[in-house]
């Protein structure tokens, strides 16, 4: 790629500002606060959009930093030439009105973009973060600091692992290794041994239950035969009768065996031997009968041939005074048995009372029982329920361990191969990677370094006479052409595309010897596009000394 025309229509301090570049090695010169840096992030934010931050950290983000000054557009042009061709690329930064067009100069056509607000994929192939850490260097990003050292490192670890800067392997090493904490089983397997203990996995509930419904069957069957007859209430005549009729003989032998019955028992007796068909009964009957004798004397009265009517009075008045006493005799007589029915009928009422009694006690014994039993079937299914839940629950717990143990075996399988990656680099990647960045160090320390190697760990080690020592001890400008020949090494083996590379006034704390032999160096770098920004005006001296053409650049 080659970037041909860069136009600053709004951006930054710059309004209406065209830049031309050339093919090979571009000088950029300008004076302190002139604009250097703001160029550099218009060419990466023409490749790959602007992205707003949010929140408090808003107000000073790379947006608001390069918002126009004089304008109010934000926006610009580039073009650029690719092998498959020339491309105008026009974009508004505006958060509002953000929009990237890329033209087909030589069709006019409009080229739709493969991801939004990026040319990846479109114009180039190498994502942001790829293009950063090696081809655009910045002002203090190729300095001694340990945290770019190790960004560098752990870059080489992202590279060689996925081919692109944007994934950090180290970075995800932690956080797997952090993931792994989220499925430790420790809490389940505790809480697994105390639901075990809970479980009485040998005790048959449904036997049990079984055994309560049978026993409930047998004493409801109990209930059934000792529930209190209903007491039939006959007629008086029948009930002494009825109640003494069954076993007349045996009582009446016994009765004979005993003393002298008293009165009362003597009209017991009687009783007994009226049985059903007493006359006392019917108290019509009696009266009939009574009729029917005084008509019986009235009429041998007129029929005795006697013409004395005081003898015919005599009988007449006799027969009914004898009719008349019989029948009260024997209603008093039969008021007094009805008495004594009604006296046995009290006694034999308490006697099935008190066997009522005796068997209601019984009864309630027998349903208190089967509430009893109830309760205790009750208690059964819900000890039943409690140890189908706990045994569901323990089911889960066992199957959460068992995908815990999964997750966790992944995860190792995760860690281990990308921990492994350092030893499967110095065999594919960091001996390409080693000879690279040895010929630049090298050339530009005028071999007084001549060998650089990136161990198993990732560690820069340099030669120093017989032995490699860790660069920590070299001096700054000497570190500072190492990270320069990492990041050179790391595109030309990494990057197909010919990026350009920008170089934003690295060059501070170089000697003229050191700057020399750098700037030699990149002058082999023909088949890229290279733009320097810097205060140093020796730079394109060092350039036209050399015999290698530069297009001088001053704004």
């Amino acid at each position: 790629m080659r970037i041909d025309r860069l136009h600053l229509h709004d951006f930054g301090q710059f309004h209406e500002k065209d830049i031309m570049l050339a093919p090979g090695i571009n000088v950029v010169y300008g004076a302190n606060e002139a604009g250097k840096t703001t160029i550099k992030d218009f060419i990466v934010d023409m490749f790959y959009g602007i992205d707003k931050s949010r929140g408090i950290g808003a107000r000073f983000d790379h947006y608001e930093k390069r918002k126009p000054i004089n304008g109010t557009a934000f926006s610009g042009g580039m073009e650029v030439a690719v092998e498959e061709g020339y491309y105008l690329i026009e974009r508004n930064f505006s958060r509002q009105e953000k929009k990237t067009v890329v033209r087909d100069l030589d069709s006019g056509r409009e080229i739709l973009l493969q991801e939004p607000n990026s040319l990846m994929g479109t114009v180039i192939h190498t994502d942001k973060s790829t293009y950063l850490n090696t081809l655009c260097i910045g002002q203090m990003e190729a300095a001694t600091d340990k945290e770019i050292a190790d960004r560098l490192n752990n870059y080489i670890v992202n590279m060689a692992s996925s081919k692109t800067g944007d994934i950090d392997a180290v970075s995800a090493i932690m956080e797997l290794k952090n993931k792994k904490k989220s499925f430790s089983n420790k809490e389940l397997e505790q809480k697994e041994q105390e639901m075990t203990a809970k479980l009485t996995l040998d005790r048959d509930f449904d036997s049990e239950i079984a055994a309560v419904k049978e026993e409930y069957k047998k004493v409801e069957a109990s209930i059934g035969d000792k529930r209190p007859k209903q007491l039939q209430f006959t007629p008086i005549k029948n009930r002494v009768a009825e109640a003494y009729e069954s076993d007349e003989e045996e009582k009446v032998e016994e009765e004979e065996q005993k003393e002298p019955l008293t009165k009362r028992e003597k009209d017991i007796q009687m009783l007994r031997n009226m049985g059903k068909r007493s006359i006392l009964d019917n108290a019509f009957l009696l009266l009939f009968m009574s009729l029917v004798f005084i008509a019986l004397f009235v009429g041998i009265a007129y029929l005795i041939p006697v013409n004395i009517p005081q003898v015919k009075m005599g009988i007449m008045g006799f027969g009914i005074g004898l009719v008349l006493l019989t029948t009260i005799q024997m209603f008093i007589r039969r008021a007094h048995l009805y008495r004594l029915l009604e006296e046995l009928e009290i006694e034999q009422g308490f006697e099935e009372a008190k066997a009522g009694s005796v068997d209601g006690e019984d009864q309630r014994e027998l349903v208190n029982h089967l509430s009893d039993l109830k309760v205790k079937e009750e208690g059964i299914l819900n000890e039943r329920r409690n140890q189908e839940q706990l045994l569901a629950e323990l089911t889960k717990i066992k199957e959460q361990i068992a995908a815990n143990d999964i997750e966790t075996a992944a995860l190792d399988l995760a860690i281990k191969t990308i921990q492994d990656l350092s030893e499967e680099i110095y065999d594919s990647f960091g001996s390409v990677l080693n000879q690279q960045v040895s010929e630049i160090i090298s050339r530009i320390t005028n071999n007084k370094y001549s060998e650089v190697k990136i161990d198993d760990q990732l560690r820069v080690m340099v030669k120093s006479g017989s032995s490699f020592i860790s660069m920590d001890y070299l001096s700054t400008g000497t570190i500072e052409q190492i990270y320069l020949a990492l990041r050179l090494s790391i595109a030309n083996v990494l990057i197909a595309e010919e990026l350009p590379i920008i170089i934003d006034d690295i060059f501070v704390t170089y000697d003229d010897q050191r700057l020399y032999e750098t700037l030699s160096c990149l002058g082999e770098y023909l088949n890229r596009q290279i733009i320097i920004f810097t205060t140093n005006q020796k730079i394109q001296e060092i350039f036209v000394g050399l015999g290698v053409n530069s297009n001088y650049i001053a704004i």
